[in-house]
This record gives structure tokens, sequence and C-alpha cells, in this order.
């Protein structure tokens, strides 16, 4: 019975979906005592309508759980309008397996809710699957991670990764439990869990993302902030005829090394002239010290033969040989 009840209701469900203005997952699910999010996208003509939420298995005797203009009577559920991306989030926490069940996110147009434009989703609250956090925020060029958790019986299921509203987007593991690409990775541990990665970050990547093994899924929102700016340095026109700043600073920098050049020449040759000059100096000094030896050398000599000099009539000195000569007198 229960089976046939939702065949019929899939049956009428058909009808307003194709012209409905309101999207959304078919089936969401969430691990008891945890939450859920579910992004409800609607078309721009629908933004200053009121959204709600509401739980059954037909839209007409649903009960209201949560309306845009008015407060949730469950504080454990939020509902959150963003005109600006045309979205609608619904934020269930704490469930519980009594929660599980058929729930519609529509916009109100009029009085008669069979014209409202709806879709519709089924919530699992089952030990399955969820995921660490199910926000992440990133810097443009950065690179985001999120842990997706599932229980023991998805071991063996591929696990995806979707952005929300674009079923075509859908990345899925391979038999390894890894998808690589240059933006996108997916490694399946195997036993619990299995972690996507989000590189090279665009502000176009910001959105609602399912985490999903085999029909469970996850919602998870992705934020990106712009990459801080630099500021740029002013580039001037140079007039025709006149030089550039660059072309000055190149002949300025040639004439300065010039000069360090000739600064170098003359104080190498300052060097050189100094060091021959020193050296004569030092040469002449000891030239004189030797001659003022010899001269002392040869006082002493003529004081011991003091007596025979008397009597000599000729005395020869031999500078070269330093050999003195003494002649008697005839």
């Amino acid at each position: 019975m229960p089976q046939l009840l939702t065949a019929v209701f899939l049956l009428l469900a058909c009808i307003p979906a194709a012209r409905s203005g309101v999207t959304t997952v078919s089936e969401l699910s969430a691990l008891e005592g945890r939450s859920i999010a579910a992004p409800c996208h609607y078309d721009p003509a629908l933004a200053a309508h009121v959204k709600y939420w509401c739980w059954g298995i037909f839209k007409d005797t649903c009960t209201m759980v949560a309306r845009t203009d008015t407060a949730p009577s469950d504080p454990r559920v939020s509902i959150v309008d963003d005109p600006a991306q045309q979205v609608f989030t619904v934020t269930m926490a704490d469930l519980t397996e009594d929660q599980a069940g058929w729930y519609h996110c529509g916009a109100e147009e009029g009085g008669i809710w069979s014209k409202d434009p709806s879709a519709a989703v089924y919530l699992s609250v089952v030990h399955g699957m969820s995921v660490v956090n199910n926000r992440l925020d990133g810097e443009e060029g950065g690179s985001v991670a999120v842990d997706c958790l599932y229980s023991k019986r998805y071991r063996d299921i591929k696990k995806s990764w979707c952005r929300s509203g674009d079923p075509g987007s859908c990345q899925f593991t391979g038999t390894e439990g890894i998808f690589d690409s240059p933006s996108v990775t997916i490694a399946d541990d195997r036993v619990g869990a299995f972690t996507v990665n989000l590189s090279k970050l665009r502000m176009a990547d910001a959105g609602w993302y399912w985490c999903g093994v085999g029909t469970q899924k996850t919602a998870v929102q992705v934020l990106v902030t712009p990459r801080p700016s630099t500021t740029a340095v002013p580039v001037t026109s140079t007039p025709a005829g006149a030089r550039s700043p660059e072309h000055i600073s190149l002949e300025s920098q040639l004439a300065h090394r010039h000069v360090l050049g000739a600064v170098v020449v003359f104080a190498s040759f300052t060097l050189i002239v100094g060091m021959v000059l020193s050296a004569r100096k030092i040469w002449q000094r000891h030239k004189r010290e030797q001659r003022r030896r010899q001269g002392e050398e040869l006082k002493a000599r003529l004081s011991l033969c003091h007596e025979d000099i008397d009597e000599a009539s000729i005395i020869f000195l031999n500078r070269d040989s330093q050999k003195m000569d003494i002649f008697g007198a005839e």
C-alpha cells in the first residue's frame, strides 16, 4: 500500500513539475541526530514571493513547517531566502527518524495551494551518510576540502560530487575509489569517508553542491571570497623626442660606472707609485746604513794600527775591497 501511494503521488507530481518554477534534488539523507540543508532554486519572477517548506505526501494537504514570512514553530528548523542567488535554503537540525518522509519547497502565488510552484523531496533519516562541515569558505585561487562520511553498507558504491541544480556536473569515483581533475579530486578511503578537494577556486565556483553515495546525498555550500587586489603602478607615456625615465636611468648608471672605473684606475696607479717610492726610500736607507757601518769598521782598523800609520808616508784605501795599504817612507 505505501508503494502504491508513492507511485500515485509521483504520477500526479509529474504534471506540475513540468511547469514548476521551483526545483530541488529528489532525495535527501542525513544521519540521525545531525542536520540537513535543502537548497530550493526558483525562477527570477518568484523572487518577491513567500517561500515555504511543508511535510506530507501531497502538497495540498502537507503540514507547514517553515515560511519566510513567519518565524518557524520548531527552533530546529530555519528557512532563509536569497533573491540575489534565486535560492531559498531550509535547514533542519537534530533530526529524528520520525521526521523522514516527503517534503515540498514552494513559492506562494495565490490562495490555491495546487497552483503554487513547488518541488518535492524525500528525506531519509538513516545511519548512512553525512558531512563533517556543510559550509566551506575559500579564497579565489585557493582550495577547500570537504569530508563526506558514510556507513559500511556504502563501501563498494561509487561516490559522487555534483553542483546543485546541474545534474550534468556530477563527477564519480572510479573502480579505485579516485577521481582526479585539475580542479576537483575525490579520494575514497573505502572504510567510511571520502574527501573532495576543490582547487584553483573561481568566483563562479561559489554555490551549493551535493556530496553523494549512490542515491544518498548531503548538501554542501561553497563560499568564495575575492582575492585581495594589488595596486598597479601607473604607466605614463613619453612625448616624442623626449627620453624616457628608463633611458635616463640607464645613462645615469653607465656614467656612474665610468666614474667608478676611473677612480679605481687612479687609486691603483697611486698605490703602485707609492709602493715604488717606499721601496726606493727603503733601499737608500739601507745603502746609507751600509756605508755608516763601513766607516765605523774603517775607524776601528785605523785605531789598531795607529803607530804604523804615524811612520807611513802614503795610505791607499781601496773602497771597493775595503782593504788598506800602507807604504813606508824611503
